[in-house]
Order: C-alpha cells, then structure tokens, then sequence
C-alpha cells in the first residue's frame, strides 16, 4: 500500500514537471514575460500534528492536585512539565495558570500557586 502511494506521489511529481515546461514553452512562444507559477499539487501541504495529550491546562491541574496542599511557583510547575514534554515554556504555564486561575480551578497565595 505504502509503495503505490510512493508511486503515485512521484507520478504526480513528474506529471506537475512536464505541466511546468509546457506552460513555460507556450509562455515563451507568446511572448508573456510573466512568471509562470508552479501548481500547489507540487508541493505537499504540511499536516498538522495531532496534540501529544491533554491540554496544558489539564496538566497543570493534575500536576497540582497530586501535590495537593503544597504552592508552586510558576517556573516550579514549568520545569515539572518540561520534564515529560519539551514544549512546555514558563510564558505558556503562566499564561494557563492566569486563565485557571480566572475560572477558580487554582489559587494563588503570595505568587504561588495551589489546587482550589
């Protein structure tokens, strides 16, 4: 199945190729001096990435309510993060916790942080 894919993918490619010096030609032989845009079939589009898990937010409120009673500090509850997702920054931690915090799912006691 991969391999009729790959096939068709370079079918496809070869097919755009000879389009592109057609158009080329025939522009040549009119005399239009515009440039001659490729097709986007050429160029694959690029696929999102599918989340690697529960939402940022999420996180936070479990990282937080598995250290209940205690107060993080928002770089505290980042690098905690990071440790299992690297994409994970301190603006985005602080950020969710301003919005968690707004929706009362978090408190925040002298900059920290703790489980409502």
């Amino acid at each position: 199945m991969a391999d009729a894919v790959t096939i068709l993918r370079q079918e496809i490619t070869n097919l755009d190729q000879e389009l592109a010096k057609r158009r080329q030609a025939l522009a040549v032989l009119t005399g239009s001096a515009a440039p001659v845009k490729t097709s986007t079939a050429a160029r694959p589009a690029p696929s999102p990435k599918p989340p690697a898990g529960p939402p940022l937010g999420e996180r936070i409120v479990t990282y937080l309510t598995t250290n209940k009673g205690k107060l993080f500090a928002p770089a505290q509850v980042a690098d905690a993060l990071a440790k299992t997702d690297k994409s994970v920054k301190r603006e985005n931690v602080q950020r969710r916790l301003g919005e968690l915090l707004k929706r009362k799912r978090v408190k925040r006691e002298n900059g920290s942080y703790g489980v409502a």
